[in-house]
């Protein structure tokens, strides 16, 4: 095997390796390429590519000083590694290298989500590359090939996708995956990046979300698909990104809600339309979206806001920023907004040495059989939710 040394080489961020992951996969469509000028150009002049739609143009101009170097004398047919964090990711062979026209500058899918991504700033270079892009991970693969054997051996008609950041996971995330599951032979669930500066991690997120599902949804109806690598979808701010990328992934149905950011407005020969009707009639994909849901303490439940009586001074609703805020300062949020089980994995991760005795706490507040044990502190959060529930004195 040639040596790395003597290999041309780019260096690429995360940003940029997330969405090389996803062009590779054909999860932004079925052309899986860094494109040449032409293409570019064609996807410009009309929104598509070979009859896909594509609202970004895949433009790989990287920047730097020691990269464009790279990228301005390379030749057709050249292999140039890319490397991230100091390690070989993945390889591009090339097509063409070109000049960058700034009028490309918000048609760049590398730069789609630069608003909220500071990796995607300021890091386009004066000339780009095209050609085919082979990435080393093979997670998405793996996702997207799962997906295809179950629809095939079960002969899966109806495959529904939602996209959630569950940051963190509450009653109103657990409410839409019952609501979805319920009519559909298979649900996708999508877990996103999230930019919120008090964000939970991606992985304490991940193994709230797993946790859930393993305990409380019957499993073999639910997949989830963890996009780690990218934040094109943080936000929700771009719902064609999202429905494209759906449907690559073989599902037929995505759910999303009615606040949903950059659903949008156009006109069209004097009729309105949004981006959600365009994919639709693009993709043929059913697209629902849901109303908003919240606690009502009259109903005594979680209702939608379209089909409860009662006003808004009735009604609880699930802010994330705000139950992430109570969770920060080490407050058990109610078990109407959350699970008392993942509000217990997510404050013993956030305060994993909170108390000077976790035992002599544990066995002075609740009840016990006698016999010594060790508890942890999940298990301290679970027990204290417990007695919040109490309601003999209250």
């Amino acid at each position: 095997m040639e040596s790395i040394e003597k290999n041309r080489t780019i260096f690429i961020n995360q940003e940029a390796y997330g969405t090389l992951l996803l062009i590779e996969n054909q999860i932004l469509g079925s052309f899986n390429s860094l494109m040449d000028e032409d293409e570019i150009a064609e996807v410009t002049l009309t929104g598509y590519l070979k009859k896909d739609p594509m609202p970004y143009a895949f433009i790989f101009s990287p920047g730097g000083n020691r990269n464009q170097e790279v990228v301005k004398s390379a030749k057709k047919g050249d292999k140039i590694n890319l490397i991230k964090d100091g390690v070989v990711v993945g390889e591009i062979k090339v097509k063409s290298s070109f000049k960058y026209k700034k009028s490309w500058k918000h048609l760049n899918i590398f730069g789609a989500n630069s608003i909220f991504n500071k990796e995607s700033k300021d890091c386009v270079g004066s000339f780009c590359l095209s050609g085919k892009v082979k990435i080393f991970d093979n997670t998405i693969k793996k996702a997207k090939d799962e997906i295809a054997r179950i629809k095939k051996e079960r002969n899966i008609q109806k495959i529904t996708a939602l996209m959630l950041t569950a940051n963190p996971f509450h009653r109103i995330h657990e409410r839409l995956v019952r609501i979805t599951i319920d009519k559909a032979d298979l649900l996708v669930i999508f877990l996103i990046r999230s930019s919120k500066e008090d964000r939970l991690s991606f992985d304490l997120r991940y193994k709230t979300l797993k946790f859930f599902v393993e305990n409380f949804i019957t499993t073999e109806k639910i997949i989830i698909v963890p996009l780690k690598n990218t934040s094109l979808f943080t936000e929700h701010k771009n719902p064609e990104l999202e429905c494209i990328a759906a449907y690559n992934f073989g599902v037929t149905k995505v759910v999303i809600g009615q606040n949903h950011g950059g659903i949008g407005m156009f006109y069209d020969d004097n009729r309105a339309y949004t981006i959600i009707d365009r994919i639709r009639k693009d993709l043929n994909l059913e697209i629902l979206v849901m109303p908003e849901y919240v606690y009502c303490d009259k109903c005594k439940t979680i209702v939608s806001t379209k089909t409860c009586p009662h006003g808004q001074h009735h009604h609880i609703k699930y802010h994330s920023s705000t139950i992430r805020t109570l969770l920060r300062n080490g407050i058990l949020p109610p078990a109407i907004l959350m699970r008392k089980e993942i509000s217990a994995m997510i404050l013993s991760e956030l305060f994993p040495n909170r108390f000077a005795n976790l035992q002599k706490m544990y066995d002075e507040l609740f009840p016990n059989n006698g016999i010594l044990e060790t508890h942890s502190y999940e298990e301290f959060y679970k027990e204290l939710a417990n007695l919040y529930q109490t309601s003999s004195l209250t």
